[in-house]
């Protein structure tokens, strides 16, 4: 285990860095905005190779609008940049154009909604749930987190004893559909020296993104084998993991993995 524990202590000091740096966005975010990593740093497998994404998710006012204006939005992605900057990290993939900025309404309501694709709320969502870690405001972050899952079990107090989160899972299967699907979009017409990094890239895809979604897929059916359902809390223990812990729990506790044969739930429920 010797490189997954390299890359999780190098993550965790970066991250640690990462919130030191950004003690001015800290004061422009207030209480009203959180900020996460996920990819790799939210999975804690970086390395020296390895950039931030990191996204903005501003609490809704009454009118379901953002709290946190534009200027303000603007004065903490340039914090971002320039915190990233000067901790020698990776340049921002795509020019910074994907630092996100959404709100804890959009990634709630927009649940199965006709937007939700377009708007990107879909993958931000499920990025936010299955392998991210926070980088300001982490109670903001835990709690829309909460909201997100509350949203999917929306049915569970009615089928408390026997509820399969059929919900969830059909969105973490459609998230590894989406990635394949964007892969495609962006390299098939790749040639020369753009095409060899089409193959980092296909590596990335097959390993990483293909394991955050089968270590939740394969958690939740665990749970379902052991316990004949899966409750909220359920979910907000398998969220709080990465991918590989969700493994590592499932290796070193028998009773979870074996009960019922995960096999035979994933053939009925998925």
């Amino acid at each position: 285990m010797g490189a997954i524990d390299d890359r999780k202590d190098y993550s965790l000091q970066r991250l640690e860095q990462l919130k030191q740096a950004l003690s001015h966005a800290q004061e422009i975010a207030g209480e009203k905005a959180c900020v996460f990593a996920s990819g790799s740093f939210g999975r804690l497998e970086a390395s020296d190779h390895s950039d931030l994404d990191p996204c903005i998710v501003a609490l809704s006012d009454e009118n379901k609008e953002s709290k946190l204006s534009l200027l303000q939005e603007i004065k903490l992605k340039s914090e971002i940049i320039s915190a990233v900057e000067s901790l020698g990290l990776q340049e921002l993939d795509g020019d910074g154009k994907y630092i996100g900025q959404f709100t804890n309404h959009s990634l709630v309501n927009e649940i199965g909604s006709p937007i939700d694709d377009s708007n990107n709320t879909f993958t931000t969502r499920l990025l936010m749930l299955l392998e991210a870690k926070p980088i300001i405001n982490e109670d903001i972050f835990y709690a829309v987190k909460r909201n997100i899952i509350d949203a999917y079990w929306v049915d569970f107090d009615r089928y408390e004893s026997k509820f399969v989160p059929a919900y969830f899972t059909n969105d973490i299967i459609r998230l590894w559909r989406t990635f394949c699907i964007n892969y495609e979009a962006r390299t098939r017409k790749l040639v020369g020296d753009l095409r060899i990094k089409k193959k980092v890239k296909n590596y990335k895809l097959k390993h990483s993104r293909i394991l955050t979604c089968y270590s939740a897929v394969i958690y939740l059916l665990s749970v379902y084998g052991l316990k004949n359902t899966v409750t909220p809390d359920d979910a907000i223990e398998m969220c709080l993991m990465t991918p590989l812990e969700r493994l590592f729990s499932l290796r070193d506790n028998p009773g979870l993995s074996g009960s019922r044969g995960v096999v035979e739930n994933l053939n009925r429920y998925v």
